[in-house]
């Protein structure tokens, strides 16, 4: 079988990498009709940290708030817009992805210097804002834990993801209410062997899957946490809740990520 270029799980004006299309036949053949995907609507306040990045006011990427000033996301959601901040927007304080909270600018975005689009490697960015915009009187607006450097990520641990993604691979439309769902996550090398055709993964990954469920295009960016811990964020796939291929998220912990977050957030 031929090796195809990993999916980001990105939906907007950016562009959007495809298997190779022979694979992706075969792939989707064997896909259930997926529904996140089949992911349940959030309550209001539920996921405070939860953001909506918005390119010239269009969802493109989910981001999880760090801070008053700081925001992650994939570096994939930005790659090749880095000097254009002005183009961004974070919508946070809302269950929906097109009204209510509050719209914050973007001062500056902050790729990871070892991002590699070709594998998805280091695959986040850091987004600051002017002082104290993430924040909300009204309590629905709150940081989320970052895991210390190194902590391991046990086997079968169940995690949440969230965010206004796709609700189906086959009908690109997104999801008007932020949706959550719980997945386990995936034994290391169990999740290299299952995407070795894709490339595999590097140890600044991780993966999580569940029956019929998953993350999906437009989650990008957004959060996956356990424990009230932020310990990755949505990163590519092959398809959206194919149960031969789990999701992929970045590591939050893994030492070059996380120094380089507390160098650049002091966090």
């Amino acid at each position: 079988m031929q090796s195809s270029v990993p999916i980001p799980l990105l939906y907007g004006t950016l562009l959007i990498l495809v298997s190779h299309p022979l694979h992706t036949e075969a792939a989707a053949q064997r896909a259930p009709d997926s529904r996140i995907v089949n992911g349940r609507e959030a309550a209001d306040g539920e996921f405070p940290f939860q953001l909506s990045l918005r390119r010239q006011s269009v969802h493109i990427c989910g981001a999880s708030i760090l801070s008053g000033s700081w925001a992650i996301t994939a570096a994939h959601c930005i790659d090749g817009h880095e000097r254009q901040p002005n183009e961004f927007t974070l919508r946070q304080g809302s269950v929906f992805r097109a009204s209510g909270g509050s719209v914050q600018p973007i001062k500056s975005i902050h790729k990871h210097p070892s991002y590699d689009r070709a594998d998805m490697n280091f695959d986040v960015a850091l987004l600051r804002t002017p002082d104290r915009a993430l924040s909300s009187p009204l309590g629905k607006v709150a940081p989320i834990r970052l895991p210390a450097i190194g902590e391991a990520i046990g086997e079968n641990v169940p995690a949440v993801v969230s965010g206004w993604g796709h609700m189906s691979t086959t009908n690109p439309v997104l999801s008007s209410m932020l949706k959550s769902t719980t997945v386990l996550t995936v034994n290391q090398e169990r999740c290299h062997n299952d995407l070795r055709n894709h490339g595999g993964v590097t140890e600044a990954m991780f993966c999580a899957a569940a029956r019929n469920t998953d993350a999906c295009q437009g989650d990008s960016g957004g959060p996956i946490t356990s424990g009230g811990t932020l310990i990755g964020i949505v990163s590519w796939g092959v398809g959206c809740a194919d149960p031969y291929y789990p999701g992929v998220y970045t590591r939050l912990a893994h030492p070059t990520i996380r120094r380089w977050i507390r160098m650049l957030a002091k966090l």
